[in-house]
């Protein structure tokens, strides 16, 4: 278990160096595909671990996906162990009797997953829709208070 943790351990940080330097010279209409997402998800989807595994991969995982981009630190290791906690219970209401990986439940799963944690990981977007989500709630009191007669 300790040489297949070091393997990972140097998966993660190969593919994070390889996205961020390589990569970003053939991006397509500005996008990267992101190597660390894609091997945390598969190590999630196809092992049979526990719980701890799948915290030990997100911290892993998400602490190079924080440390090659711009995000800030941490945010990728809690979205990474929510995701791979979802994913984990979604395949487990997912059985299929002669498959029990099916590409069917990969494929949408990745997708969704993927495209959950591009748009969480924009915390900015996240906090100014809420913050400006509060700000409209007040003004919309103050004017029916003024404004709007029974």
């Amino acid at each position: 278990m300790f040489k297949k943790l070091l393997v990972i351990i140097f998966l993660f940080y190969f593919f994070a160096l390889l996205q961020s330097s390589f990569l970003s010279h053939f991006s397509l209409f500005g996008a990267v595909p992101n190597l660390v997402f894609i091997l945390f998800f598969l190590l999630v989807f196809f092992e049979e671990g526990n719980n701890y595994q799948i915290i030990i991969w997100s911290a892993i995982a998400g602490i190079f996906l924080d440390l090659f981009s711009y995000t800030y630190l941490g945010l990728s290791v809690v979205l990474l162990i929510i995701f791979g906690f979802l994913l984990k219970k979604v395949q487990s209401l997912l059985k299929d009797t002669e498959d029990k990986y099916p590409f069917v439940y990969f494929l949408p799963l990745f997708i969704i997953s993927l495209l959950a944690y591009n748009f969480l990981l924009r915390t900015e977007i996240i906090f100014s829709v809420v913050y400006s989500s509060v700000i409209a709630s007040v003004f919309f009191y103050i004017y029916r208070i003024i404004f709007v007669k029974k």
